[in-house]
């Protein structure tokens, strides 16, 4: 799978383990339970019934084998998805390996419906060349010198990949096959939110029919399969309705402006004022999550925030001006009253300072006003609730 990141923190709780074709990398704690699932139905069932006569050490041998070739299968198949997307020009934030497989994070949307093709069926095609791979190492093996084990283990990753490949192109968001089909409604209609909004509902029907015949495989019997079958719909369900919702959100915010969200008003900090005479004057329980600093010629000299100014010894703050705490301007993020609010939103969430991910504006040189996080996630939020009633 692949997806735009609209947080900035595509790793979430998982573990960085490198790059990998220039692409940082990172796994989820869950990959630890697929690789032994995997390696135990290959060692306890696949192969044995497959390739009987072989001891219980070269069946988990050969079980880790298959689950870990598969592990860099799905590696690979979001590896194409990001090569394609920064041959198009797309920022790549990186890889997350999990339980149902993995997921390229991107910062940027494709800019076209056939780039938006290009970067979805990367993926489902390396699946499908992959499974033609095994198929092809298998029946060479056999041909040459069958060995049972080999030949059962590399047409079990053939399938699985096989598998893999054709399921994500089940045409539903946020699968492969989602976006492929994002894109064809993209260039046919000619409006890309209409088009997501299409392929995210598509996801919903898809999780439903996938819940549905895992209630009826358990009604059957299949109680592994079907519970499977419902999970992967519930993952499916979740990840729809929450697309749906930020490409909602992102339709709202191309409408708007820096000035439309910014507050234009902001309690200021004097810079030259001590921690303590600022904390007496506006009370320790009444400060607000962040100030711009101003100096004597009236510019702003920073951002200083409440957990800065309280991290200051009782004792020392008497001696320690605001302004010496403060972030300076020159590394704290600004943007302009007029920008569009999309592009100064991700440049917002990927900062990685202290400064309570906020932004001095500015109009030309004058200082304008702050804008964080929470102002455009709360007019976002209203208005894009607001746009869904009507």
């Amino acid at each position: 799978m692949q997806e735009p990141d609209s947080t900035g923190n595509w790793m979430g709780n998982s573990i960085p383990i490198g790059r990998f074709a220039g692409f940082p990398v990172a796994v989820n704690w869950s990959v630890l339970v697929m690789l032994v699932l995997f390696a135990w139905s290959l060692a306890s069932a696949t192969l044995p019934a497959q390739a009987p006569g072989y001891g219980a050490g070269v069946y988990w041998i050969a079980g880790l084998a298959g689950a870990l070739l598969l592990i860099a299968s799905v590696l690979l198949h979001e590896l194409m998805h990001a090569v394609v997307a920064r041959a198009d020009g797309i920022k790549v934030l990186g890889l997350t390996l999990w339980i149902f497989g993995g997921v390229a994070s991107f910062a940027d949307e494709p800019r076209t419906a056939r780039s938006d093709f290009r970067v979805a069926a990367a993926g489902p095609a390396t699946s499908l060349g992959l499974a033609a791979v095994f198929a092809g190492i298998t029946f060479a093996v056999r041909a040459i010198a069958p060995v049972p084990i080999l030949t059962a283990t590399g047409e079990w990753l053939a399938g699985v990949n096989l598998v893999l490949g054709v399921f994500n192109l089940l045409p539903g968001a946020p699968l492969d096959g989602g976006r492929i089909l994002r894109a064809f409604l993209w260039h046919r209609r000619g409006d890309r939110v209409k088009a997501a909004i299409g392929a995210t509902r598509a996801g919903l029907v898809l999780a439903g029919l996938l819940v549905a015949l895992g209630l009826l495989g358990i009604v059957r019997g299949g109680v592994i399969g079907g519970v499977w079958s419902i999970l992967i719909g519930w993952f499916l369900y979740t990840a729809a309705r929450q697309e749906e919702s930020q490409v909602r959100i992102r339709a709202t915010l191309d409408r708007l402006r820096v000035r439309d969200v910014m507050n234009a008003a902001p309690q200021t900090a004097p810079g030259w004022l001590s921690v303590q005479a600022f904390i007496e004057q506006n009370g320790a329980a009444r400060l607000q999550a962040v100030y711009p600093v101003i100096g004597f010629d009236g510019r702003v000299d920073g951002i200083v925030t409440r957990d800065r100014l309280l991290a200051v010894p009782p004792g020392q703050g008497s001696q320690i001006r605001v302004v010496d705490i403060a972030l300076p301007a020159a590394r704290t993020p600004s943007a302009i009253v007029d920008e569009p609010l999309t592009v100064v939103y991700k440049r917002l969430l990927q900062d990685e300072s202290d400064a309570n991910r906020t932004m001095i504006v500015f109009d030309g040189q004058r200082f304008a006003g702050l804008l964080t996080v929470s102002d455009i996630a709360s007019v976002a939020g209203l208005r894009s609730r607001h746009v869904a009633r009507r």
